[in-house]
């Protein structure tokens, strides 16, 4: 079994990441190394393997923080391969299993870089472990009594509900019932779970502890019980991604489930999916004659029920990301592995000719499509970013970024690597926060003074701007939480534009020669999309603040043509310039074109309606486009402007009026959410 884990763990490790990864790597590693307030929920007890970890002198402490999520897999695949042992499979049928996680896209992409899943995975797999009901027969006695297993699996429910949202979800119910059914039938370990609930329950004093230390890493400052309460339940993202979280309208449902559903079938293999159903069958009918099965069977299919519902409902904004769903590859491999060794239990000799075949033809697959992904984690692209940004600062610079991406990583770069301690950074959607050092930098408690007396995000953008002696840069001015505020300059180089009273920044570099050397330095698709949506951010703001329209085709037409050409967002800009030039045909053509790269663009759909209403033979076709925004995102003012406007002119205007006060209604409500 140890070996079953190192094999995993070398797997694994041999392609983490060197740094910090994209997305929010940099954040997570930075609150490890001094043991601070990561995002909500916060992963209680996190920070606490990261900080042992970055005593091990091995590599980066970005590189020892991935080492970290690699265990935390390894054990995972342990927990798996112990767990089809102990019911008598034989060996090549857990390897086999243990190898098909293994092969998972999802689970070695957040396996191999600093992320809170695979921490989920575990506690969840522990779980599964301690909760194994009665064993059939013949099967191995486990070398943990049954009360220390339960006890085992009550503490990992425990942990994993105030560390996961879906854990939440998934587990304190099924616990609670399980621990009445014991209470009710005097079994042993449910006179102590109680106990271990409470022990288990310390974990969550991680985070108000951490954030009574005021670390340079601390989400939410949550010193207070409210704000702890409101941090372990997510209360600020579910704000942040109040329209997508669990959506209003069936056609994103329909979306959401279509992408979940690509993504669990990259990561099973194009027959992964097929073996999975025929498995749940087969064990279905196996536990209709034996009730601890059936209760085993019934406990998985929950918890696999509610991580679907919850990446489908809850967490969509993580699919693309692959940021969900990591626990349901070893889920599936328990399901199918359960099922073979039923299959195969009254025919041995038939399960050591049959079983690895079935096991080859779901491994290889999903290893050769998951192979690729080693590339983009064992990537220097996201620390390359970091540096570079930070490297163009003149000295005593204040830095307003808008990313996850940028935030994490100069954090991770300031508190990792101790780079840049001149230079300020702030993230633009926290100003409302207390800002971190105010007691020993009169810098930073000027600018703590002038956000707080400010009402509003783009107020208090303005005003630390304006508090700011010294060169100020913004991250993708004019666009996103920049996109109000008037702040616009010719120097810096992609994603910032830098101001400096003493003119010691230089102008950027031509931009085809500035693509070139970033391609060099960003060697994946993952890092290229940063690339991408820089250049298209800085794009629009050329036709903003330059009225420049003819430089921002250009920037676009780089970006399909050399950096990411399945970028939807530069699809359906570039089509918005060509309309304004007159050639509406093509506008046409590529905002279509963005259609199928990204279904889900409310934004490309209203667009379209633009442009084919203006044409009497495609009016009928813009007003279902109109309706399919609206139907897709009924919360948008834009959609219901656009089926206002289409309306008018078609002649209907009771039909508009309605639109246009759907509309009013829609951005009064987005008005009152954003102060």
């Amino acid at each position: 079994m140890l070996m079953v884990g190192w094999i995993a763990w070398i797997v694994l490790v041999w392609a983490a990441s060197p740094a910090h990864f994209w997305f929010d790597s940099g954040e997570l590693s930075a609150a490890g190394h001094e043991l601070g307030v990561m995002h909500p929920p916060g992963a209680p007890g996190f920070a606490l393997l990261l900080r042992a970890a970055a005593a091990i002198p091995v590599g980066s402490l970005g590189f020892r923080g991935a080492a970290v999520s690699c265990g935390l897999a390894a054990a995972s695949i342990v927990l798996l391969f112990d767990l089809l042992r102990r019911r008598g499979a034989p060996i090549w049928l857990a390897a086999g299993a243990s190898a098909w996680v293994l092969g998972g896209w999802t689970f070695v992409r957040e396996a191999r870089v600093v992320e809170i899943y695979a921490l989920g995975t575990l506690l969840s797999m522990l779980v599964l472990w301690g909760f194994d009901p009665a064993l059939p027969a013949g099967a191995r006695r486990s070398v943990v009594a049954t009360p220390a297993r339960r006890s085992i699996g009550v503490f990992a429910a425990v942990w994993g509900a105030w560390a996961f949202g879906d854990l939440r979800l998934a587990l304190v119910p099924a616990i609670v019932v399980a621990w009445l059914v014991a209470m009710v039938r005097g079994r042993p370990w449910a006179r102590f779970a109680p106990l271990v609930v409470v022990f288990a329950s310390a974990m969550a004093l991680a985070v108000p502890l951490a954030a009574a230390r005021e670390p340079a890493s601390n989400w939410g400052d949550a010193r207070t019980v409210g704000a702890w309460f409101d941090h372990v339940f997510a209360r600020s993202i579910r704000t942040a991604f109040a329209d997508d979280i669990w959506p209003s309208s069936w056609p994103m449902w329909r979306l959401n489930a279509a992408a979940f559903a690509r993504q669990m079938g990259e990561d099973l293999g194009p027959l992964g999916s097929v073996a999975l159903l025929v498995a749940v069958a087969v064990l279905v009918a196996v536990a209709w004659r034996d009730r601890p099965q059936r209760v085993a069977l019934v406990g998985v299919l929950w918890i696999a029920l509610v991580e679907v519902v919850y990446a489908i409902g809850i967490n969509p904004m993580g699919i693309a990301d692959r940021q969900t769903g990591m626990v349901l590859g070893p889920i599936a491999a328990l399901v199918v592995g359960e099922a073979m060794r039923s299959v195969f239990a009254t025919r041995p000799r038939v399960g050591w000719i049959v079983g690895p075949c079935v096991w080859m033809a779901l491994v290889v697959p999903a290893a050769w499509r998951s192979a690729s992904d080693a590339a983009r984690t064992c990537s220097w692209g996201p620390h390359a970013w970091t540096r570079d940004a930070l490297a163009q600062l003149p000295v005593g610079s204040l830095l307003l970024v808008q990313s996850d991406d940028l935030a994490a990583g100069t954090l991770a770069a300031k508190m990792l690597e101790g780079a840049r301690p001149d230079v300020i950074v702030l993230v633009g959607q926290h100003l409302h926060r207390p800002i971190h050092g105010v007691a020993h930098d009169p810098r930073r408690l000027a600018l703590q003074t002038a956000a707080a007396g400010a009402l509003g995000e783009r107020a208090r953008v303005d005003a630390v701007i304006a508090a700011h002696a010294g060169p100020v840069a913004l991250e993708s001015p004019g666009t996103g939480v920049f996109g109000n505020v008037a702040f616009w300059d010719a120097h810096g180089d992609w994603p910032l534009r830098i101001r400096d009273p003493a003119g010691r920044v230089p102008l950027p570099r031509e931009a085809p020669a500035a693509v070139e050397a970033w391609l060099s330095r960003l060697p994946t698709d993952e890092d290229r999309k940063r690339l991408a949506v820089a250049i298209a951010n800085d794009a629009r703001a050329r036709v903003r603040f330059d009225h420049a329209p003819a430089v921002a085709q250009d920037l676009l037409e780089l970006v399909v043509r050399k950096v990411r050409p399945d970028h939807a967002s530069a699809w359906v800009t570039l089509a918005a310039l060509r309309h304004a030039q007159g050639d509406t045909a093509r506008a046409i053509a590529m905002t279509r074109h963005a259609l199928v790269l990204e279904p889900g663009r409310a934004a490309a759909m209203t667009n379209l309606a633009l442009y084919l209403g203006l044409d009497p033979a495609t009016f009928p076709e813009a007003l279902d486009w109109a309706q399919a925004a609206i139907a897709l995102r009924p919360n948008d003012p834009g959609g219901w402007e656009r089926l206002a406007d289409l309306r008018a002119r078609a002649g209907d205007q009771e039909g508009a009026a309605a639109a246009r006060d759907e509309a009013r209604l829609r951005r009064t409500a987005s008005s009152d959410h954003a102060r």
